[in-house]
């Protein structure tokens, strides 16, 4: 914790605290600051963790120093959360109140150093301490509720006002020092418009996520149905307690030539996502996805699609809504591997079975790479109840997840797309 201490107080531009007195709430503030710059340093990581490994595949530096810097970064975000008193509420993060240094500059005056004080309720600006001005800029508590549009460009008709959020690059002015890589959050209120820029991503990723929450956005990670036994299987599965008895039913090389790192970056594509496109190759209609997520299991990602699903001739429905949720596990040089598991809402005995499917991509001696999927069915309730229908139940998965796999296989190929 000492180590943290001293970690944070520099982050936020302080010197580090003498001896090893406890924690108190000035340490905390310090810890509150830092937070969102070191999950922002976590967000690199994670982008640029594909691209270290490729490029020191066939080096010298050793791989594990970078896999012992990703560690490092999820223990110390741990500590921090901790250090700054905040918890977890099911899947949202408890935030109490974070202060933030930051310029401002209000309906074009001229910028100043403030501190920004950001809660669910809303946001405040309060000079720094021992910051002397010959103004003031300090506000009340604005409610997120009363932040209207980015202005002051006019929106189309009908059109959805949003805040501004995002990455500005700063161009020096005969007057100005050079600003450049500033993140910036522009928000126009009911009169007057309030610019505020950071020297990281996190506080104005945070300020979005919380105006969207006020917005009554916050609930849009996940589908809408009950999901939650989905993500349980999909737990047990990844850390090998399924019990379940697993079939090979696809193995095939890919129809075109992809490394494993181009073949996760495919897959981590939400707009022109390759799981979306198998759906839909596989008679399925009325498809929504969310974004990949950490935020259900970890340390992978999880994506969610709904659909409805057209089914085969016969006595049973024509059509069912079905909900897939799909895990990414983190990366790893040797294979990508990706679980799902789904659920189909209108067929009989829907709440008897789980159907899980494992997708593993891995280099064959060849050098191309290769698709191989298991399936199993997990039963749900008395092991009698389904008798004779379990090995229908059983084959029909098989024929169905085999061919989602050629679908799949197809789907990676951007070339015809």
């Amino acid at each position: 914790m000492a180590c943290v201490r001293t970690f944070c107080y520099r982050l936020s531009g302080r010197g580090p605290p003498g001896g090893r007195e406890p924690l108190n709430e000035t340490v905390e503030e310090a810890a509150r600051e830092t937070l969102p710059q070191v999950q922002h340093l976590q967000l690199q990581y994670e982008r640029l963790l594909p691209a270290l490994r490729e490029a020191l595949s066939s080096g010298r530096c050793s791989q594990a120093r970078v896999e012992r810097l990703g560690r490092h970064l999820a223990e110390l975000v741990r500590d921090l959360e901790a250090a700054a008193g905040e918890g977890r509420r099911g899947s949202q993060r408890a935030l109490h109140e974070i202060a933030v240094n930051c310029n401002v500059s209000v309906a074009g005056s001229p910028w100043q150093t403030k501190r920004v004080l950001l809660s669910a309720d809303g946001f405040s600006l309060v000079d720094r301490p021992g910051q002397v001005t010959s103004g003031t800029m300090e506000t009340e508590l604005t409610p997120w509720s009363q932040v209207q549009s980015p202005g002051p460009e006019a929106s189309e008709p009908g059109g959805a006002e949003t805040p501004r959020w995002g990455l500005i690059r700063w161009l020096r002015a005969p007057s100005e020092p050079v600003r450049s890589n500033l993140f910036q959050a522009e928000m126009q209120l009911s009169d007057r418009r309030i610019t505020l820029q950071f020297g990281a991503a996190g506080p104005p990723e945070l300020m979005k996520r919380l105006w969207q929450a006020s917005q009554g956005q916050g609930e849009s990670t996940g589908p809408k149905c009950n999901v939650q036994p989905l993500i349980d299987l999909l737990g047990k599965c990844t850390e090998g307690q399924h019990g379940l008895e697993l079939n090979e039913v696809f193995a095939e090389p890919l129809a075109v030539d992809l490394s494993l790192y181009e073949v996760r970056k495919r897959l981590r594509d939400d707009e022109q996502n390759p799981l979306r496109r198998m759906h839909e190759a596989s008679r399925a209609e009325n498809v929504t996805s969310w974004s990949w997520s950490n935020e259900w299991l970890s340390p992978g990602e999880v994506k969610f699609f709904e659909f409805k699903q057209i089914l085969p001739g016969g006595l049973g429905p024509s059509d069912t809504r079905v909900t897939a949720v799909y895990y990414l596990e983190p990366d790893q040089p040797e294979e990508v591997v990706l679980h799902k598991v789904n659920k189909a809402w209108d067929i009989p005995f829907k709440d008897d079975f789980l159907v899980y499917t494992k997708h593993i991509f891995s280099q064959a001696a060849s050098g191309a790479v290769c698709l191989q999927i298991e399936v199993g069915i997990h039963w749900i309730g008395s092991p009698l109840k389904l008798g004779l229908l379990k090995p229908t139940i059983r084959q029909q998965s098989k024929n169905e997840t085999a061919g989602s796999g050629q679908a799949l296989v197809r789907s990676l190929d951007t070339s015809n797309q």
